[in-house]
């Protein structure tokens, strides 16, 4: 069951010199807006497999609906820490170490440069078609090394590539695993229909659906069955059935159940990984929050999976706070300190939290 134990963020989007030590099982980032709470989540998520260029484009995009189409050179540009003002062109770098609870540590340094096309692009290879997106008269290249040292003192080395010329994307071979399985929800996770299908097609194609249906029957005990139907044959839709009742589209279900699923569907398939979760107080009402919440810690309980959330939401962090119960240690809650600011990140063990709301009602956002 390999855990993120640290990750120190020398450079990446604005996060520059940020360490997150001891973390734990639940692990709450809060801070104010612009802090860089989303930019965590997407760290961990590309550091679980930091080789694989379409990682960093992937989750480049969770900010968007999956329709929103950004140019990939505009998602990776991003990424990296910005001095000046682009003109011509562009370079930077980013830069995370981490340990994971195998006792590994790891060193991820990427360099990325952009520039105008003067040169001629190489050779089409299968697979480099950019499917509808606009050509880009920039260029531009990824490389990524990661060093990890065992647990053993053994140091390994490797490094992949992502080249793209006029809408074509040239990659090497991605030559690590994935270090940490790993699933990010997003604040719209849950409203895009097609992310969904992808989700629930992944969980019947892995056989993963008795484990959703029962993560799902902890939130609404009649539900017991999940499907991908097609009705008179006009497209796939994602139907629960409940006892009693029969088979309800996913499209008529409240916000809550959408909200469930997603998170079901993600812990399952990050089964002894991790699972990032951005705003999880997104479409939840405050009254129910304390049972999503139970709901959300027990699904990570039940498939080992290390919880990382942030939220803006008080309600949130005493639904989080109480879903832990008794096993306070579980619980770590990190404050962003905000951006441009010289404060530390101030971490809570969750005892100290629950003596901070419960005794003096310190507001920690």
């Amino acid at each position: 069951m390999p855990h993120w134990k640290s990750i120190h963020i020398e450079r990446f989007r604005r996060l520059e010199g940020l360490r997150l030590d001891n973390l734990g099982t639940v692990n709450l980032l809060v801070g104010k807006n612009n802090s860089g709470k989303t930019s965590v989540l997407e760290a961990l998520a590309i550091a679980c497999h930091p080789t694989n260029a379409f990682t960093w484009i992937d989750i480049g995009r969770e900010r968007e609906m999956k329709s929103a189409r950004t140019p990939v050179q505009e998602v990776l540009n991003w990424f990296f820490p910005h001095k000046v003002p682009r003109e011509n062109g562009f370079e930077g770098g980013a830069t995370m170490e981490a340990v994971i609870s195998t006792g590994d540590s790891l060193r991820v340094e990427t360099h990325y440069r952009e520039f105008r096309q003067l040169e001629m692009a190489p050779e089409i290879t299968a697979e480099s078609e950019l499917g509808g997106e606009e050509l880009s008269e920039y260029a531009a290249t990824l490389e990524v090394k990661l060093q990890r040292k065992g647990a053993d003192g053994k140091l390994f080395h490797t490094r992949s590539s992502l080249h793209e010329f006029s809408g074509k994307r040239y990659k090497e071979p991605d030559p690590a695993e994935r270090l940490v399985p790993c699933q990010f929800v997003s604040p719209v996770s849950h409203r895009t229909i097609r992310q969904l299908l992808a989700a629930v097609d992944q969980v019947l194609e892995e056989r993963l659906k008795p484990d959703v249906v029962r993560l799902m029957q902890m939130l609404a005990e009649d539900v017991d069955d999940i499907e991908i139907r097609s009705p008179q044959g006009r497209g796939a839709v994602i139907h629960l059935h409940h006892s009693g009742i029969g088979h309800i589209p996913l499209s008529v279900e409240g916000d809550g159940m959408r909200r469930a699923l997603a998170f079901a569907s993600a812990a399952a398939l990050a089964k002894n990984g991790v699972l990032l979760v951005d705003e999880v107080e997104t479409a939840l009402h405050p009254d129910a929050l304390a049972g999503i919440f139970r709901f959300l810690v027990q699904v990570c309980r039940a498939t080992e999976v290390q919880l990382f959330v942030t939220t803006h939401s008080l309600e949130a962090v005493d639904a989080m706070l109480a879903s832990v119960g008794d096993e306070l240690d579980d619980l770590v809650t990190y404050r962003l300190p905000a951006r441009g600011s010289s404060h530390p990140v101030k971490r809570f063990g969750g005892q100290t939290l629950h003596d901070l709301r419960n005794e003096g009602g310190l507001d920690l956002r």
